[in-house]
């Protein structure tokens, strides 16, 4: 049987914001996620938003691939995710980042004059 290819909205463990985060950085279903992989998926959605995915995001991920809760996933699999983030450096595998434009200098005020 061939494996399914569902709209990433329709994972177990994506929600409405990470489905619409993983869409923003590419992953609109669920061959694509399987093909990138729990963990670069993790890295792309770590530096599109840094303080919002945890841990529990990237076994969220994974779960969606191996369709099981995130906190019901296999101890080889968890381990297996765990390892390859410790393997990889943060971004390694996520596109390059945009560079933020410098602050612009605040103009100084001109004293009024009575």
């Amino acid at each position: 049987m061939a494996p399914r290819n569902r709209p990433i909205e329709r994972l177990r463990n994506i929600g409405h914001v990470t489905a619409y985060d993983l869409k923003e950085v590419g992953i609109p279903d669920e061959k694509t996620l399987r093909e990138l992989g729990a963990v670069a998926a993790y890295h792309r959605l770590k530096q599109l938003r840094p303080r919002h995915y945890t841990i529990v995001g990237l076994w969220a991920l994974a779960g969606a691939i191996h369709d099981c809760p995130w906190n019901q996933l296999p101890p080889d699999v968890k381990k297996k995710v765990d390892a390859g983030l410790a393997a990889k450096p943060n971004g390694a595998t996520a596109p390059a980042a945009k560079p933020k434009a410098a602050a612009k200098p605040k103009a100084k005020r001109a004293a009024k004059r009575a």
